[in-house]
């Protein structure tokens, strides 16, 4: 499983790791019986359970279960893979000026516990980021100056123009003023019994697997018709692999080497795999450590990791080798200079890496060891979770890679949780993570933003690396400022031209949307030819709107 969705918090748009494992079928497995077609549960393999699963449905915690993207909604779906908007909780919204952002909401939408769903839970939530900083991962309340209900409208004022957290605020998962006004630390609630509006409610939990029932006062009821779902705990990839390949999971988002004739081929008829572009993969250093403060040797990085051989042989050719101003194809066009990829043409070059190196003062010993400041061979750590096995082999070629310059790296894989709280409070020296978001503008801004970085010890939402530059902050909030395109263009060229001249991070290649689906007991899926949401299980908000389309198989 590749989960492009765990993220410091709960909006996928900033930065996203990835639980990743590799595949090999085994042969024997716990039973898993599947009831009869047309009333089975939809069976899913979500969050990594090593050695079990925790339960965490609090969707602001940074370590929730994945089963809280189906039960809390946002004020609007915005598919990831295009950006197109579908009113959800709110009706519509209109910008008055622009300081000033009103949604309208809908009506007759109730909480779970029978209660209905007003304004104040919308205003509450977002005061609730105002009154927990750590709650605000997008740094929403550095551009708000207020959020008031009125009637069944809730009035966002801004401090300072910013068009493009309009994303952020119509995406934000939203609580029962109700309930959470209660706990007295949200920040550490776990939220054992959430009260919401989607479709789907904890039924049970054991540390293997937990299971989902219907919300039967769902305001979209007639377009449920899945009984509960059913998720899974990863604890190997074999097993997981192996379950879906005899029709036992029903859909599954991670990595499969060869899946055409590993699991397609099984089963051409109803097994399936689209995995449409997804998330950049970067190389984030810590730009508080030596030797990553030094531009010579973000350079050096630059030419000494073969990103070709990452994406052929660990990454199974699913993906392509990134360019360093780290933006997807599709997102390059019309908004960066094309020449300026061409002259900032970084690739896989050790030799000029080593005439960078050595041009920082740094040499070798006879044994061929690149010496350090202390006069001891450079010593560096990568880290990368445990079991997330296509990643870890990513990163022992970069160490590989690094190692041919006399470098030594050290891979590390502690936990899923360990990891990541790890690049929060900058304790790390290198990591493989991806970078995603809908527009250009939330790529940089998650990446390069001081507004979303912090000391080393605090925590950091998005901008691990700690990159704290005033020109990029420029950048980025006249950008947010204006609608006017040429101006956008012209901030966006410059953004591309820091990435490319001073490096703050070193892109490794683009990612996908891992997916695997079966239609044994459930058709409606996204395709390419039906592209409503991106596909994978982890898609936030867009597996909502999966859960909306699926039809069970008569």
């Amino acid at each position: 499983m590749k989960a492009r969705s765990i993220a410091a918090s709960a909006l996928a748009t900033s930065i996203f790791l990835a639980a990743s494992v590799t595949s090999s079928f085994a042969t024997s497995l716990p039973h898993a019986k599947r009831v009869t077609m047309g009333s089975s549960p939809l069976v899913i393999t979500t969050d990594y359970g090593s050695p079990g699963l925790t339960e965490n449905f609090n969707p602001y915690s940074s370590t929730h279960l994945v089963g809280a993207n189906y039960m809390y909604e946002p004020l609007f779906m915005v598919n990831s893979l295009n950006g197109k908007q579908t009113p959800w909780l709110a009706t519509g919204y209109k910008w008055v000026n622009t300081k000033k952002l009103v949604f309208t909401l809908r009506s007759g939408v109730k909480w779970s516990n029978g209660t209905p769903f007003t304004a104040k839970d919308v205003a509450f939530t977002f005061n609730l980021m105002h009154k927990f900083p750590a709650l605000d991962s997008n740094a929403l309340w550095s551009v708000l100056q207020s959020v008031v209900a009125h009637g069944d409208q809730v009035i966002f004022n801004f401090k300072t123009v910013n068009v493009p957290d309009w994303y952020y605020i119509a995406t934000t998962h939203i609580v029962n003023a109700a309930q959470f006004e209660k706990v007295p630390n949200p920040v550490t609630f776990t939220d054992p019994n959430p009260v919401v509006t989607g479709p789907f409610v904890v039924g049970s939990f054991t540390p293997q697997e937990y299971k989902l029932t219907v919300n039967p006062l769902y305001w979209q009821r007639d377009k449920v018709h899945i009984p509960a779902i059913e998720s899974i705990a990863l604890t190997t990839n074999t097993i997981t692999d192996e379950m879906i390949s005899q029709g036992k999971v029903d859909s599954s988002s991670q990595f499969v080497p060869n899946q055409n004739s590993t699991f397609i081929a099984r089963d051409p008829q109803h097994y399936f795999s689209w995995q449409p572009l997804g998330t950049p993969w970067t190389l984030f250093m810590n730009l508080k450590q030596w030797p990553f403060n030094q531009l010579k040797f973000r350079e050096a990085m630059a030419y000494a990791i073969n990103r070709t051989r990452i994406v052929k042989q660990g990454e199974y050719d699913y993906m392509a080798p990134s360019h360093q101003a780290v933006l997807p194809p599709a997102m390059q066009a019309g908004v960066t200079n094309p020449s300026l990829n061409n002259i900032y043409n970084y690739h896989y070059d050790p030799t000029k890496a080593a005439i960078l190196l050595k041009q920082m003062g740094l040499k070798k010993n006879a044994q061929g060891q690149l010496l350090g400041k202390n006069g001891q061979q450079l010593s560096l750590t990568l880290q990368t979770p445990a079991g997330w096995t296509d990643i870890i082999q990513d990163c022992e070629f970069i160490a590989q890679d690094l190692g041919k310059l006399g470098i030594n790296v050290h891979v590390e894989t502690p936990s899923v949780s360990t990891t990541f709280s790890n690049l929060q409070t900058g304790q790390f020296q290198m990591a493989d993570v991806g970078v995603g978001g809908a527009q250009p503008w939330f790529i940089y801004h998650a990446a390069l933003d001081s507004q979303v970085s912090a000391p080393i010890g605090k925590i950091a939402p998005s901008n691990f690396e700690r990159w704290i530059n005033p020109k990029t902050d420029q950048l980025l909030a006249q950008y947010a400022s204006t609608t006017n395109p040429k101006i956008q263009k012209a901030d966006m060229v410059s953004l591309q031209k820091i990435m490319l001249t001073e490096l703050p991070l070193v892109p490794l290649d683009f990612g996908v949307w891992w997916n695997q689906y079966t239609t044994l007991h459930y058709t409606g899926w996204p395709t390419a030819q039906n592209p409503y949401a991106a596909p994978s299980n982890f898609a936030w908000p867009d597996y909502l709107l999966v859960l909306t389309h699926l039809q069970p198989v008569k």
